[in-house]
Formats: C-alpha cells, sequence, structure tokens
C-alpha cells in the first residue's frame, strides 16, 4: 500500500481536502495523511462546508505540524502550494493550488474542485503505475520460471 503525504502551511483547507478526497478515492489502495508547516488550531470551517457537500465530514480532522516521523512514514510527499519551500521536505510533486484562507466558501469550492480533479487523476496514475509494476513482476518472474533461473 502506498502512502501518500499532503503538506501544506496551515493545514486547514488544501491539504485536509486533498487528503480526504484522496482517501475516498484510493480506499484499500493507497492512503493519505496531511500536516502543516505551521498549522492552524482547526481546519477551516469553511474547508468542513466544502467537502461536506461531497459527503466527506472533515469535522474532527486534526490540524498537525510536519515531523521527520510523517516525511519517514510515507513514499511520497505532495506540496500544496509553491508558497511552502520545497527544499525542506525534498517533495516527490509540487502542486500550485493557491491559499484559501480568509476567502469565501464559493472560492473555497473552487479550489476544493480543483484539488479534488487533481487528486482523481493522481489516484488513476498511481493505480495505472502500480498495474504496471505488478504485470512486469510476473513477466519478470514467469521468464526466470522458463529460464529454469528460480525453482518451481
Amino acid at each position: 500500500m502506498k502512502h501518500i503525504l499532503f503538506i501544506d502551511v496551515r493545514n486547514a483547507i488544501r491539504s485536509p481536502i486533498a487528503e480526504a478526497w484522496f482517501n475516498h478515492r484510493a480506499a484499500g489502495f493507497a492512503q493519505a495523511q496531511s500536516c502543516g508547516t505551521m498549522p492552524a488550531p482547526h481546519v477551516s470551517l469553511l474547508a468542513v462546508k466544502a467537502m461536506a457537500e461531497l459527503g466527506i465530514d472533515l469535522s474532527q480532522y486534526s490540524t498537525k505540524p510536519v515531523t521527520q516521523t510523517l516525511l519517514n512514514q510515507h513514499d511520497l510527499v505532495v506540496l500544496m502550494g509553491k508558497d511552502i519551500h520545497p527544499d525542506a521536505f525534498a517533495p516527490t510533486l509540487v502542486w500550485d493550488f493557491e491559499d484559501t484562507s480568509g476567502e469565501s466558501l464559493e472560492r473555497v469550492r473552487q479550489v476544493r474542485e480543483r484539488i479534488c480533479d487533481q487528486v482523481a487523476a493522481f489516484v488513476e496514475q498511481l493505480r495505472r503505475a502500480d498495474a504496471e509494476e505488478i504485470a512486469w513482476q510476473v513477466q519478470l518472474q514467469q521468464q526466470l520460471l522458463n529460464e529454469r533461473l528460480i525453482p518451481i
């Protein structure tokens, strides 16, 4: 199972949305967590409302700081915006979603839609890569069996 870490500044809007939607789309295949470089005391109520519209409950979400332990536990690290300095985390990906702190619910919805679309495409990309890896391993194992390089 792949483990993905979404990093944001406040861990209040962008990264919790990405985490929740990723876990919804990748259930049983991969798992995500999120954290912030300077986490807010709690998730944004606008993020809670925006995700509730999609049937996802963020009301119990707790923000958390980036730690070395979290970084070490994840296969891929995604920075949610260019406002996060990438040199500190050696991210796998840097996405460019603006911070909507202090903006309207409508603006949070717009960013939510963009994040959800990006996350859905990311999950599909991971699924394809996983399927290709499995197919390659099966092909290699069959070749080794045919050449009698591994015992039957």
